[in-house]
């Protein structure tokens, strides 16, 4: 634990800061609208088999493919915002430069939609999501505010890597809900991020943090 006399706060937030922190859960959500409405309306594609990725090759593709770019500059945002909230101390330059990677490597889903370098930036994905929790769990270890949140975070990486092991059995063997199980990994990150995003805008903070 970090010693009382050396804990500090950030000063209360501007709205320009609100709003970044509020960046993860929009973009995550207009994403959400963008993917599932896209779906519904493409005739050869199949939701529970399919992959997201896969609707950049339909007709129209250029939709998905932008919606893949949107999101990352969200989350580069997301990020922006969490470095003016961390200020120091555990994963205070970590944890934002995590949720860049995984920003632009959103981005670069959207940019590069042909394989194999499509699948090869999918577990680069994945591997920065569940590099930042283990960052923010150790983050929230120290700060009594975030009682048991640590438990949850891992939680959430724990169902994430499951439903991953789940996706990748059912590509190999042509299964029938590969589609599901990958929109089970990003709705558990989305939930999750929801929660975080909600805590903090309502004046959770991810302090104390030690003194430089």
């Amino acid at each position: 634990m970090i010693p009382p006399n050396k804990i500090t706060f950030a000063e209360d937030r501007s709205r320009f800061h609100a709003f970044l922190l509020c960046c993860g859960v929009l973009g995550a959500a207009l994403f959400s609208i963008v993917n599932f409405t896209f779906a519904a309306v493409s005739p050869d594609y199949d939701i529970a088999r399919q992959s997201v990725g896969d609707l950049e090759l339909a007709s129209y593709g250029w939709v998905q493919s932008a919606n893949f770019v949107m999101l990352g500059l969200f989350i580069c945002a997301f990020a922006w915002g969490l470095r003016k909230e961390l200020i120091s101390g555990r994963g205070a330059t970590s944890l934002p430069l995590l949720t860049i990677a995984l920003g632009i490597v959103m981005m670069w889903l959207g940019m590069f939609i042909h394989e194999p370098v499509h699948s090869l930036l999918a577990p680069v994905l994945f591997a920065l999501i569940i590099a930042s929790f283990i960052v923010i769990i150790r983050r929230f270890a120290v700060d009594e505010r975030w009682k048991g949140w640590p438990v949850y975070t891992a939680i959430s990486a724990i169902v994430m890597i499951a439903l991953l092991i789940f996706y990748i059995r059912a590509r190999l063997n042509h299964g029938a809900y590969a589609g599901l199980f990958e929109r089970g990994i990003l709705l558990t990150r989305v939930i999750w991020t929801l929660f975080f995003t909600v805590r903090l805008v309502a004046g959770t903070r991810l302090g104390p943090v030690e003194k430089q």
